[in-house]
């Protein structure tokens, strides 16, 4: 259920009332289904799709993740997305709109997990990276951080370089969007059932959408809510399921813990 590109799918394993106890064997991986391609946009514009950045195997360039920058030293991605050194992974901007030396790329020099983030549930799924541009500009200047993790409701939109459906089992190079609807931990619960779905005190949120859905691939990525990163991609039961939401890391829940972090 985890929706890096490392984590393999388990199978979910029979138990009474087809619940699936052990969650960690529910993870998945996940990129956006049905969404639309994001248009191009110049490599130093401003704006928060050149801000959504694909996280990057160093060894093989292999996409694995989605992540987001937040400031010219910071970036954001999932906590699961991210279990071997920096120097491992890299991280490339607005990579389908350019060619060869000039696509922009980012060094990631460190790695912070949440020191509550816990692999088999998932809870505090959020790391930051410390990062090192290859270019400077403007386009990172203002925030999209929220001020606050109260009162967020309503549609936001998902992005993600993952699969396109669930029987596609590579990424794109292409930026696809998708919009969702925010439903509360009750209705999440209600859909996914007491042992996958997130408890109150997870640090998560859910989101659902009308024929789109993150999958493979898209783990880490944000969920921009009125120009704001409200969450980032986590985990679900599958792909594109329906009614079947998407649970994602809560960043306001962690507005806190990313202040003694970053420089925000």
């Amino acid at each position: 259920m985890a929706r890096n590109k490392n984590v393999p799918r388990m199978l979910c394993r029979l138990v009474v009332f087809s619940m699936c106890v052990f969650i960690t064997e529910c993870r998945r991986t996940k990129r956006v289904i049905g969404g639309d391609e994001v248009a191009c946009v110049l490599s130093f514009s401003k704006g928060t799709q050149i801000r959504v950045a694909s996280l990057r195997n160093s060894s093989n360039s292999q996409h694995l993740c989605g992540a987001t920058i937040l400031t010219y030293n910071n970036a954001l991605t999932a906590a699961h997305c991210v279990n071997n050194e920096p120097e491992d992974y890299y991280l490339q901007l607005n990579n389908y709109c350019n060619e060869g030396n000039h696509v922009p790329k980012a060094t990631i020099i460190n790695v912070v997990k949440h020191d509550q983030y816990k692999i088999l549930s998932h809870v505090h799924d959020i790391a930051v990276l410390r990062i090192k541009l290859n270019f400077i500009g403007e386009i990172f200047d203002g925030s999209i951080i929220p001020s606050t993790s109260f009162g967020v409701s309503g549609k936001c939109t998902i992005y993600g370089y993952g699969n396109r459906d669930a029987l596609n089992k590579g990424t794109t190079e292409s930026l696809h969007s998708a919009e969702v609807k925010l439903i509360s931990l009750d209705e999440c619960t209600t859909s996914l059932g007491p042992y996958v779905a997130p408890k109150a005190d997870s640090g998560m949120i859910c989101a659902i959408g009308d024929g789109v859905d993150a999958c493979q691939g898209d783990s880490g990525g944000p969920l921009i809510c009125n120009g704001y990163i409200q969450g980032l991609s986590s985990y679900g039961l599958g792909c594109n399921v329906p009614k079947m939401p998407g649970v994602y890391t809560s960043v306001g829940a962690h507005l806190k813990w990313l202040k003694t972090i970053c420089d925000i």
